[in-house]
């Protein structure tokens, strides 16, 4: 005969089984946007990516803008967003 202590640890069992399924791991929080990044990476290799990088620092207060052109496999300094338009015009044109 089950008591109903025995039912009530077998429901707290199952819900711990199922809450671990739901749940990721701790450590996965990390291990993510690792993964993530090693597969973008992966896709852009095999895919043969030919779209241009585009991305944005500020050196002493000053926003300098680069350009990577995976064609040229040559990464390209910018004074102005309006420059590198005009590279990317340029670029398409070619």
């Amino acid at each position: 005969m089950t008591t109903t202590r025995d039912q009530s640890y077998d429901l707290h069992r199952q819900r711990q089984r199922l809450e671990a399924l739901v749940q990721p791991a701790q450590g996965g929080k990390t291990l993510a946007p690792a993964l993530k990044q090693l597969g973008d990476r992966a896709m852009r290799f095999f895919t043969g990516q030919t779209e241009p990088r585009i991305w944005q620092r500020t050196r002493q207060g000053q926003p300098i803008w680069f350009a990577h052109d995976p064609i040229t496999n040559r990464t390209r300094q910018f004074s102005s967003e309006q420059d590198v338009r005009l590279w990317l015009e340029k670029r398409y044109y070619e």
